[in-house]
C-alpha cells in the first residue's frame, strides 16, 4: 500500500463554515419538520413506512413494541388508508437456550406465544427507538425532526473530514453537495431508516478516519478526542447499530479491524470487535427477548395491505401474505442460465440505471470513485479499505437481490445503497483546485434538483420523475421489470395486448415508461401523444421472432419512427393512412423465465379530435395509433 498522503491543510482548521452549513440545513429541514402537516403532505403511508410509523408510535405512547388493536386504531387518526404494507410476525415464548458447536453457537428453544391478542413488528426497531423521544413530544413530525438532525450532522462530519485534506471553501462545497445534491434529502420525508443508516455509517467512518486525515495540533478543539482509540470504539458501536438496522452493514465494519490488524494493533482490534459484537449482538438479543426470535424478518412473518389483524372478529394473522426471510433462495440467486447475465447487467445498471443509477442519484459517490482512480498509487492505505467496503456492498446486493437490488417499486433512486453511500466520502483525495469542488454540485443537481425540491410528490409518485428530463437518457433496469417505480401505477404496467380473437397471436404485456402514450383502446391498440416519443417494455412468456406494428395517422401528416428490440424503421403517413411495419426482433432480455424488449414509437405531429370532428368530445392530443402484434 502507498504511504499516507501528505495532509494539505497545515494552518488551523476552521470549523465555522461547516457549523454554518449544518445550521442552515437544520434551519431549513428542521423548520419544515416543525411546521408541515405531514399526513396531508405525504398523501398516505408508503413503502415500509407503516411498520416504522407504528413502532415509533407504540414506543412513544405505549412504551413497548407490541402490536395490538389499539396500535391499529391509532393509525386512522392521521392516515385514512390505514397502515398499508405493515410487516407483522407472531411471537414465540422462550423455553430454553442450548449452546452448539456451529454458528451462531446458540440455539433457542421456543413455543407458540400464549398471548393471542398480540403480534410483533417485523422490522428493526432501532430507527423508531431513536425517533421515539421526538415522536413523544411532536407526534409524527418527530420523525422528520430526527431526520433533519441527521442531515445536519452528516454535513458537519463531511465538512470536518474534508477540510482536514483541502481548503475550507472546497470542503464546504463538496460536503454540502455530498448530502444535498443527491437523492438523500428526499428520504428526509420518509419514516424509514434509509437516512438514519446513511448518517450513522458516515458518522462511524468519520470517527474512525478523522485522525488519519487530520493533524492533531491544527484540528478544532472539540475534535481532539477523535485522535484517541475511543473514536474507534465509538465507530464500532455505531456500525453495530447500523448492522442491526440492516445486516448487510456488517461488511462496512470489517475495514476498521483490518486496518488495526495491518498496523499490528491487536488489542485495539480485539476491543473494537468486542464493542461491535456487543452492540449488534445486544440489539439482536433485545429483539429475541421481545418477540422470542432474534431475526425480526424471520419466523411467521406476514405483510398486510387492505385488512389487518384484530381489525374485525375474523381478521386474523392468516389474512396476510407470507414474507419471512429465514434463508437465501440459492436456486434463484445462482440460476446458471441467468446468473452472469444478471450480474453483468446489474453492475452496469447500478451506475447508469434510469431509476437507480449512482451517476444520476448519487453522483458525488461516482465523483469520489473516479477521483480515487485517477492516481490510485498516491492514495493512503486506509482508502483502499474504504474502496473495498463500498465495492463489496455493491456486489453483495447485485448478487443476493438480483431482481430487487435497489429497494423495490416504491424506491426513489437506490435506497439500499443509502447505508454504503456515506463511505464513498472517504475515498475523496485532497482537491487542489477549488473549481473542481463545484462538479458534484453541478452534475448532482442536474439530475436530482427536481426530486429534492418536491420530495413529497417525488416519494408518493416515484414513477413520475424519470418520465422526462435527463433521466430518460439512461437505460431502464431490465433485471427489475416488476420492481421499477412505474409499477406503483398499475394502470400503466402489465397492460394486456395481442391475443386477438381468431388470429392465434400470443398475448403479451406492455409496461408504459412515460405519459407519452395513452391507455389501451378497445381493439388493443394505443395512441402515441402528438409530437412525442413514447417508450415502453414488451414482456412475453415465449420467444418472439417478429413484431408486426400497424400504424394509423389522424387527419394530419406525421413522420413516425418505431423501434423494438434494437430494430427500427421510420416512415411518413398521409392523413388517414395506415401502414404495417414488420420488425425482426433481436435477442430478448431474460427476466424470470420471461422475455423482455424495449420499444418506442414517435410522432412528429399531433391533433385534438374535438377540433376536427364536431361530434367528438375527445380532447387528447394524438399523434399516431399503434396496434402491436407478435409472431412467435
Amino acid at each position: 500500500m502507498a504511504p499516507p498522503a501528505t495532509t494539505v491543510t497545515r494552518a488551523p482548521m476552521d470549523a465555522r463554515p461547516g457549523l454554518i452549513a449544518a445550521a442552515i440545513v437544520l434551519a431549513i429541514y428542521g423548520g419544515l419538520a416543525l411546521t408541515v402537516d405531514f399526513p396531508a403532505a405525504a398523501m398516505g403511508i408508503q413503502s415500509d413506512e407503516a411498520t416504522y410509523y407504528m413502532m415509533g408510535r407504540s414506543l412513544a405512547e405505549d412504551g413497548d413494541l407490541t402490536y395490538r388493536r389499539t396500535d391499529l386504531e391509532r393509525v386512522w387518526r392521521e392516515f385514512p388508508s390505514g397502515p398499508a404494507g405493515v410487516f407483522l410476525k407472531k411471537g414465540r415464548d422462550i423455553e430454553g437456550v442450548e449452546f452448539t458447536s456451529r454458528p451462531p453457537f446458540v440455539t433457542v428453544r421456543s413455543g407458540p406465544d400464549r398471548d393471542a391478542g398480540r403480534l410483533f413488528f417485523g422490522k428493526s426497531f432501532v430507527y423508531p427507538a431513536a425517533a421515539a423521544p421526538f415522536v413523544y413530544v411532536l407526534g409524527t413530525n418527530g420523525f422528520l425532526l430526527l431526520n433533519a438532525l441527521l442531515l445536519a450532522v452528516s454535513v458537519l462530519c463531511a465538512y470536518l473530514f474534508l477540510h482536514a485534506r483541502m481548503t475550507a471553501v472546497a470542503a464546504a462545497l463538496v460536503s454540502t453537495a455530498f448530502v444535498l445534491a443527491t437523492v438523500v434529502p428526499v428520504y428526509f420525508v420518509w419514516i424509514t431508516p434509509e437516512l438514519f443508516n446513511f448518517a450513522v455509517v458516515l458518522a462511524a467512518y468519520f470517527c474512525w478516519l478523522f485522525k488519519e486525515a487530520a493533524v492533531r495540533e491544527t484540528a478544532p478543539r472539540g475534535t481532539r478526542w477523535l485522535f484517541g482509540r475511543g473514536s474507534d470504539l465509538l465507530a464500532a458501536a455505531l456500525l453495530g447499530i447500523a448492522t442491526f438496522s440492516k445486516p448487510s452493514n456488517l461488511l462496512l465494519f470489517l475495514p476498521i479491524v483490518a486496518w488495526q490488524a495491518w498496523h499490528r494493533q491487536w488489542r485495539a482490534a480485539c476491543a473494537t470487535g468486542v464493542v461491535f459484537l456487543a452492540v449488534a449482538g445486544g440489539l439482536f438479543g433485545v429483539n429475541l427477548a421481545i418477540s422470542g426470535d432474534w431475526n425480526y424478518q424471520g419466523g411467521e412473518r406476514n405483510t398486510f395491505y387492505w385488512e389487518y389483524p384484530f381489525q374485525g372478529p375474523t381478521s386474523t394473522f392468516d389474512i396476510g401474505a407470507r414474507k419471512a426471510r429465514d434463508e437465501a433462495l440459492t436456486d434463484i440467486l445462482f440460476d446458471p442460465e441467468v446468473f452472469w447475465t444478471n450480474l453483468t447487467n446489474n453492475l452496469r445498471y447500478y451506475f447508469v440505471g434510469r431509476y437507480s443509477g449512482l451517476v444520476a442519484y448519487f453522483f458525488p459517490a461516482v465523483f469520489a470513485l473516479a477521483s480515487f482512480l485517477v492516481r490510485p498509487r498516491r492514495r493512503p492505505g486506509w482508502q483502499y479499505l474504504v474502496l473495498a467496503a463500498g465495492v463489496t456492498q455493491i456486489v453483495f446486493f447485485v448478487i443476493t437481490l438480483p431482481y430487487t437490488w435497489f429497494g423495490g417499486g416504491g424506491s426513489v433512486g437506490n435506497r439500499y445503497f443509502m447505508g454504503a453511500y456515506g463511505v464513498f466520502l472517504f475515498m475523496l483525495p485532497a482537491l487542489q483546485a477549488t473549481w473542481v469542488a463545484f462538479v458534484p454540485w453541478a452534475v448532482g443537481a442536474f439530475f436530482t434538483a427536481q426530486l429534492v425540491l418536491n420530495p413529497f410528490v417525488t416519494s408518493f409518485r416515484p414513477g413520475e420523475y424519470a418520465k422526462h428530463g435527463p433521466l430518460r437518457w439512461l437505460p431502464v433496469e431490465l433485471t427489475n421489470v416488476n420492481d421499477l417505480p412505474i409499477n406503483t401505477d398499475p394502470s400503466r404496467v402489465r397492460v394486456w395486448f395481442g391475443d386477438n380473437p381468431g388470429q392465434g397471436d400470443p398475448g403479451f404485456q406492455i409496461y408504459f415508461l412515460d405519459d407519452n402514450a395513452y391507455g389501451r383502446e378497445e381493439d388493443k391498440s394505443f395512441w402515441v401523444k402528438g409530437r412525442s416519443r413514447a417508450e415502453f417494455l414488451v414482456k412475453t412468456d415465449r420467444p418472439i421472432r417478429r413484431a408486426v406494428i400497424t400504424l394509423a395517422a389522424g387527419p394530419l401528416d406525421t413522420d413516425v419512427s418505431v423501434s423494438i428490440g434494437g430494430r427500427a424503421q421510420s416512415l411518413r403517413l398521409r392523413p388517414g393512412e395506415s401502414q404495417q411495419v414488420t420488425l425482426v426482433l433481436g435477442p430478448a432480455f431474460p427476466y424470470q423465465k420471461r422475455f423482455v424488449w424495449v420499444g418506442s414509437v414517435s410522432s412528429s405531429s399531433g391533433f385534438s379530435p374535438i377540433f376536427h370532428d364536431p361530434s367528438s368530445t375527445d380532447s387528447r392530443y394524438l399523434g399516431v395509433r399503434v396496434k402491436p402484434v407478435l409472431v412467435p
